[in-house]
């Protein structure tokens, strides 16, 4: 039996992809002066922290405060896009249930994301996250984070409160983002489609489950 979930946040719990590659490619273009290919994306961008993003964007090393204020501005462009896309003004299908329902049941949840301190503020504000999740516990992006792959994000999400990730069940999206809840131990893995990447997920073989949304009988079925 898990004992608590897991979840990142973009392209897992907001169906946000479309728009945070826009940004992206939109600050990528404005700023940079480069074209992102999808394959570039796909390894470069997708599930990876802004400073990351940023130094492969601006082929050095940045400073903290540097990839902080950098980032803000991607971000503004990515949050004004979703304040302006219907398909991004509410969570994924049947998120709000399940959540609804792992709280009834008394099941800890927490989430571990890429986004910063401004983006999550902006979430937990438009979708009222405080009715599932206490913005205290959220791991973020701080600046001073190891980016997934790395296991950090959710052993802290975990640590927070007070579960053991070997007891978790972790949901995610993204190929970074999926071997951080392998490296992690998490208990059991489930990914969230984006787009048509069904494919490239089952390909990764990390996912124990692959599913469109939170309506899966798969999801259903976990408590």
């Amino acid at each position: 039996m898990c004992k608590a979930v897991l979840f990142d946040f973009n392209g897992t719990l907001l169906p946000d992809s479309p728009q945070n590659e826009a940004a992206w490619l939109e600050f990528a273009k404005t700023k940079a002066d480069k074209l992102l290919t999808p394959e570039e994306f796909q390894e470069n961008v997708h599930g990876k922290n802004n400073r990351l993003v940023l130094e492969y964007l601006f082929e050095r090393s940045l400073t903290k405060d540097e990839a902080l204020r950098l980032g803000e501005q991607k971000e503004d462009i990515y949050r004004e896009m979703v304040r302006k896309t219907p398909a991004t003004q509410q969570l994924m299908p049947g998120a709000p249930e399940f959540l609804d329902h792992l709280k009834e049941q008394g099941i800890p949840v927490n989430i571990a994301t890429a986004a910063g301190f401004g983006n999550v503020s902006f979430y937990f504000e438009f979708f009222g996250l405080d009715r599932w999740f206490d913005f205290e516990t959220i791991v973020y992006d701080n600046g001073n984070m190891n980016s997934k792959p790395a296991p950090d994000y959710y052993l802290q999400a975990a640590a927070k409160i007070n579960v053991d990730p070997k007891e978790a069940v972790i949901f995610e999206d993204s190929h970074s983002g999926l071997l951080a809840a392998e490296n992690a131990g998490a208990k059991k893995i489930i990914a969230i489609e984006t787009g048509d990447n069904r494919k490239a997920l089952a390909a990764l073989k990390i996912a124990d489950v692959i599913v469109p949304d939170y309506f899966a009988k798969e999801v259903k079925a976990l408590f």
